[in-house]
């Protein structure tokens, strides 16, 4: 439980972002939510200030969760490079910045902390269109990594989800209804996932029960990592 704790939360009025906002409250945290139009995270140089400023407002954060997320469809031999920067500076370059930060922030402190970034199956699952998307997803997996080797031993713990997918019904990125019918009728569990779900298992991450649990993107897909039941079969 976060009773008494403090958690600052990117994206925070995203899908997936209310979910986790709303479940690290009932646990007990108080979450400082932050989102377009206070912080846009597709401009390189503000997420660094704006994380010390909010440090320095709160006296501190004792966790991060970076929650928001651009997911564009595009062929790759599109060579889209201005879509691919901005992909990759909202994704990936934004969680480096405010993590790095946060960081800082519990050296400097002498406190303890934990990072939670959301992540995808995108990362080590092909799909056509989603080539940038995955490389975003790839790279912030390697910087959770990264995270935890360097500052693990600071009593610092940096760890991601990887949902499968969840519509949320995302004005920001808007998946067309055809596409969603299809990953559900492909899904292992035969459903899409819940934003609670997700949400659950950001809170568990940052949980004294996850304390032995550091650099690793958890999977909560209901299965569908493993494969498609809409696969080929020999089965008959």
């Amino acid at each position: 439980m976060g009773s008494g704790k403090t958690v600052l939360l990117l994206g925070s009025r995203g899908g997936l972002g209310r979910a986790i906002g709303a479940r690290l409250t009932a646990d007990g945290w108080t979450v400082v939510g932050v989102d377009l139009p206070e912080l846009d995270l597709s401009l390189r140089e503000v997420v660094a200030p704006a994380v010390a400023r909010l440090q320095q407002e709160h006296g501190g954060f004792d966790a991060l969760v970076h929650a928001a997320g651009l997911y564009p469809a595009a062929p790759v031999a599109n060579g889209d490079e201005e879509l691919f920067d901005r992909v990759l500076t909202v994704n990936t370059r934004s969680a480096f910045a405010a993590g790095a930060q946060f960081v800082r922030g519990c050296v400097a402190a002498g406190r303890p902390g934990a990072m939670v970034f959301v992540s995808s199956g995108a990362a080590a699952r092909a799909r056509k269109g989603t080539a940038v998307y995955a490389a975003s997803k790839a790279a912030l997996d390697a910087l959770v990594r990264a995270f935890a080797l360097e500052h693990g031993r600071d009593g610092i713990r940096c760890n991601a989800v990887s949902p499968g997918f969840v519509d949320v019904g995302s004005a920001v990125n808007p998946v067309p209804r055809s596409y969603v019918e299809a990953v559900e009728e492909a899904s292992v569990s035969g459903r899409l996932g819940r934003p609670e779900e997700i949400a659950a298992a950001v809170a568990w991450l940052l949980s004294e029960d996850a304390s032995w649990v550091n650099g690793r993107s958890v999977p909560v897909d209901g299965g569908d990592g493993i494969g498609s039941v809409g696969g080929p079969s020999w089965l008959g």
